[in-house]
């Protein structure tokens, strides 16, 4: 899942599209060059699966997308296809931003990295400009790490030209591999605009790491309305398509669904939003078709939300679920285990509201303190890190892992999921049998069952 913000394997196998290496690949397409797209995480594939299909295309250039939790393997893998095959490579994405200089450091065969936004970095790269050039570029040089000046963000008409990435997708990779529970398959990622207008979050990764602080640079609606067309018109196979950006804010949610009625567009979507939308909204948000909302619910703890500057209550959320539910629409709910604040008991009353207000779907998360956060530097600072495991006095690690699968027990071995089940027994168990086989041999942990 490591295409995604968070890069650890889900108990549900989602699989998100790799939508930023998709935005590159299309551009540099558009630029004349000639892609391969080898999404090695997804597919499966072994070291050797992947070197043969390197051997094979023979490149030029090589871009790297690593993750956070493999960038051993991704270092070393990638210095070996540098050494045995001389194309020189470059590492992008915000795991690397977290991070740049130790990903340089660490590498023996690799001296480039991009920060944030990438497009353009690695196109002037590939041109052969000159490295003090380049913005967002990282590079080695006699033993030093050097960071240039950071480059603006792209502006519409730049994002507008970026050729379709729906379409790159719909060549370049084969849609079985890719699934979340919240969605039908087969689906599809694309991006309208980058960045959070709310933007202050502590804890997210590419809030700090990508698109910073409370920016966001959105596509022409006309040029994002091009685009469902295209899918509606050419990959009649997608049932849905997953809108990635950081959150859909209420002003661009409405011209969305405005444009969108207008042009008669039926394929379904989906999106990330905050809760706190209204009514009116909602209601909107269903009438022009939208399936599911992506909410990062985080705490039922005022005081925790507070701290993470989530700038919501317990309470505006509650009033939330039940008005998306009145209007028609799914939602899959983000908890996280192991805020800083938290404690087993209002972890607990977490476990508890989640039950009550009953998303379609529900992630009870553990929390990961990424490197480049705010939130990462208050823990290491408070000794709170192991190994960048969190590990509280008052609340350890252990605890956090037994909360956490004790929550997806609770919430999904219910009475209420039950009689969701048998209401639609194919979409919540039939096709999802292999996913309920892997993670009930987690989450039924006897050990000290609460």
């Amino acid at each position: 899942m490591r295409n995604a913000r968070c890069d650890f394997v889900s108990l549900s196998g989602t699989q998100w599209f790799p939508i930023l290496l998709g935005y590159l690949g299309a551009f540099l397409e558009g630029k004349g060059c000639n892609i391969k797209l080898i999404d090695a995480p997804a597919y499966n594939l072994s070291f050797r699966e992947t070197e043969n299909i390197y051997l094979d295309y023979k490149p030029d250039f090589l871009i790297v997308y690593p993750g956070d939790k493999s960038k051993e393997s991704d270092i070393e893998f990638t210095d070996f296809l540098v050494a045995k095959y001389g194309a020189p490579a470059i590492f992008v994405g915000p795991y690397y931003s977290m991070d740049s200089f130790y990903f340089l450091k660490k590498s023996k065969r690799v001296s480039h990295g991009v920060e944030g936004e990438f497009e353009y970095p690695v196109w002037e790269w590939i041109q052969g400009k000159s490295l003090e050039e380049i913005n967002n570029l990282v590079f080695k040089r006699d033993g030093s790490v050097i960071r240039n000046d950071s480059r603006l963000y792209l502006s519409q008409s730049e994002l507008d030209s970026i050729p379709f990435v729906s379409n790159f997708f719909h060549r370049h990779l084969n849609f079985k591999y890719y699934r979340t529970a919240s969605e039908p398959h087969p689906f599809l990622d694309i991006m309208t605009g980058r960045g959070c207008g709310w933007g202050l979050c502590t804890f997210c990764l590419w809030v700090h790491t990508y698109i910073k602080e409370r920016t966001y640079n959105k596509r022409s609606i006309g040029n994002v309305m091009e685009e469902l067309e295209f899918v509606e018109k050419n990959m009649k196979f997608v049932r849905s398509v997953m809108i990635q950006d950081d959150t859909f804010p209420k002003e661009r949610i409405i011209e969305f669904c405005s444009e969108k009625l207008k042009r008669n567009i039926k394929i379904r979507w989906s999106c990330y939003v905050r809760a706190d939308l209204d009514f009116e909204t909602l209601q909107l948000m269903k009438k022009a078709g939208c399936l599911n909302l992506h909410v990062g619910f985080e705490s039922a703890n005022n005081e925790v939300l507070k701290k993470i500057k989530k700038g919501l209550t317990k309470e505006r959320m509650t009033k939330f679920a039940l008005e998306a539910k009145k209007a028609g629409l799914r939602i899959h709910g983000d908890f996280l285990i192991g805020l800083p604040g938290d404690s087993e008991e209002n972890i607990k009353d977490l476990i508890n509201w989640a039950c009550s207000i009953r998303p379609y779907t529900a992630q009870f998360q553990i929390f990961i303190p990424f490197r480049g956060t705010p939130i990462y530097k208050e823990l290491k600072q408070q000794g709170f890190l192991n190994n960048n495991r969190i590990n509280y006095p008052y609340l350890t690690n252990e605890k956090i892992e037994y909360l956490s699968k004790f929550a997806y027990r609770k919430f999904y071995l219910s009475l209420p999921y039950i009689l969701e089940v048998l209401k639609h027994p194919v979409n919540l168990f039939f096709k999802k049998i292999r996913t309920i086989k892997k993670a009930l041999s987690t989450v039924l942990w006897s050990k000290g069952l609460l």
